[in-house]
């Protein structure tokens, strides 16, 4: 199969989801209106101004949408070839991730200045707040630690990309600065001077690498401490996200993930002109099974948590994005054009996880076990590696393109990781309220409890490697967070006589998977002895299922005519 074709068939569904689906969502379902007055929030987000340019809050929710997990997600389960992972990613984000995408923003925004857990709260009754909050910060708490453990691995594993990715960080610094109050027309002129300053950056240095070399271990019985180049850039990545955390969002956070996803253009616009020159033929299998694979599903929807639908979207909406914008229609491009975004990250794993290996046996070496297939730090190798070899292909320097790519892959983790300690934080601030006496009330200590408690996760087990522990339950937790979110949808559609089918499909077919997948990991864990994992996944089931009892009851009501 030519990789061409699969190109041209998703963009063929990507023009026909924004064209027509998206305008169907805005117009028919959601009702997007224009002159729609947001309404001030009852408590205004802090040290942030109400309104900003639409591009600047696209790059930036592009960026924090835990991109890195699409990558990752797509090219796990090309373990089940190519057709299962294209289709899911196409499909799905057209149809499901776009809808999703959409409604968390128009949700956000009729709820203005209200977290998930609040609006919950508003929707099914008071006692869904602390259990909705509760769920949430678990899943950041994971996502933190798995993102910023992945952040570390690449630093560690290509140090070429330490400089360059720093210096987009300065020049974050110094856009955000600029780009104060700024008029439309300056912001694309200080963008495009950004971003050939940033990729300089890495023309320039070459090969310069920065790396940490040795290690430094304390044994004591039958277990150790081992302080090695992991362990520091996570510790490094955990004071930079305190440091960030605290700064007003448009002066560091909003500008680097914004340069990020810039550069995240430039990037994809490089591998898919070498797919049109090219046009790569596909040696993975159509289909694939292995003697120790899982079964398509439920594992092909949870492993791509973040490939087509991710309940973390939902968050991103409300607690970074809505916060910024001007008008309710901009929500279609913001929301739906983020999940196409996204998806053609996506796609561009699956083409070069398909196309960069010599032949079929080659394939077959790296995706012949399962395990080796989850190694999410060579999972990322790889798509860094295939997608220079890809970009050599037309005639850039493979030094060059690797650095790119591992530039933009970790300034995505990044992005996401700093967005999960935001957020972690505004859920703190509403849980506190309702509980000072047990949780810190200034936002200092708060900031404090959060970095902490994330990089204790990411430094469980004592070598770096905790965050990625988490990873097959963040995607389980993603994916009923999802089922919630698709929830609230419909009963704040329902609440306002619009039509909710459209919501409920896709609802129902996560609530399936994700709790078919929760019981296949559930009966690993036990057979595992891994106590810990199944205690939290069967916590957050738990959470789960007490929300959905919530919300049915509440449907229930709005439908049952009094007695």
């Amino acid at each position: 199969m030519n990789s061409l074709f699969l190109l041209l068939a998703a963009a063929v569904a990507f023009v026909f989801g924004y064209r027509f689906y998206s305008r169907l969502l805005a117009l028919g379902v959601f009702r997007l209106e224009d002159n729609y007055s947001i309404p001030a929030p009852e408590r205004p987000a802090e040290d942030e101004p109400r309104r900003s340019k639409r591009h600047l809050i696209f790059g930036h929710h592009l960026a924090s949408l835990a991109a890195g997990a699409a990558v990752m997600g797509s090219l796990v389960a090309l373990t089940w070839g190519w057709i299962p992972a294209f289709l899911w990613v196409v499909v799905g984000t057209v149809t499901a991730a776009g809808t999703y995408g959409l409604g968390s923003l128009w949700l956000s925004l009729r709820y203005p200045g209200l977290n998930p857990a609040e609006i919950a709260a508003r929707l099914v009754g008071a006692p869904a707040h602390t259990l909705f909050a509760l769920f949430a910060f678990l899943v950041l708490l994971i996502m933190n630690a798995a993102s910023a453990t992945l952040a570390a691995q690449l630093l560690s594993g290509f140090p070429q990309a330490v400089l360059p990715f720093w210096a987009v960080a300065g020049l974050a610094w110094f856009l955000g600065v600029f780009l104060r109050g700024r008029k439309d027309f300056e912001i694309l002129a200080a963008a495009l001077i950004a971003l050939i300053l940033g990729l300089m950056s890495m023309w320039l240095p070459g090969e310069l690498p920065l790396a940490f070399t040795g290690m430094l271990s304390f044994e004591a019985g039958n277990s150790f401490v081992a302080f090695d180049a992991t362990v520091v850039w996570i510790l490094i990545l955990f004071a930079y996200g305190y440091h960030a955390t605290r700064q007003p969002m448009w002066k560091l956070i909003r500008p680097r993930g914004y340069l990020t996803a810039l550069l995240l253009g430039v990037m994809l616009c490089i591998a898919y002109t070498a797919v049109v020159i090219n046009h790569p033929i596909l040696v993975a299998p159509e289909f694939n099974a292995i003697p120790d694979i899982p079964a398509t599903l439920p594992w092909l929807f949870v492993t791509l948590t973040s490939g087509a639908v991710a309940g973390f979207h939902l968050l991103i909406a409300n607690g970074i994005t809505a916060r910024q914008i001007r008008r309710e229609t901009d929500a279609r491009y913001v929301g739906y054009g983020g999940a196409l975004a996204l998806g053609l990250l996506a796609l561009s794993a699956v083409i070069i996880g398909s196309t960069g290996f010599a032949d079929l046996q080659e394939w077959n070496r790296h995706y012949g076990t399962w395990r080796d297939s989850r190694d999410l730090h060579q999972v990322l190798a790889l798509y860094i590696n295939g997608y220079a070899r890809l970009a050599g292909g037309i005639g850039l320097d493979p030094a060059f393109t690797r650095t790119l790519a591992a530039t933009v892959m970790l300034g995505l983790l990044v992005a996401t990781l700093e967005a999960g300690l935001r957020l972690q934080k505004q859920f703190l601030t509403g849980l506190t309220e309702r509980m000072p006496s047990l949780l810190p009330v200034n936002e200092k200590s708060q900031i404090t409890f959060v970095v902490l408690l994330s990089a204790a996760l990411a430094l469980h087990q004592a070598r770096g490697l905790g965050g990625l522990a988490w990873w097959p339950l963040f995607g389980l937790a993603d994916q009923l967070l999802a089922v919630l979110g698709f929830a609230l949808l419909a009963l704040a559609l329902k609440q306002r006589g619009r039509p909710v089918a459209w919501v409920v499909t896709p609802l129902l077919f996560m609530a399936v998977v994700a709790h078919w997948a929760y019981a296949v990991l559930a009966a690993q864990w036990w057979s595992a002895e891994n106590w810990l994992l199944l205690g939290l996944g069967t916590l957050l089931l738990v959470i789960e299922l007490a929300l959905a009892w919530l919300a049915l009851n509440t449907l229930k009501s709005s439908v049952t005519p009094p007695a």
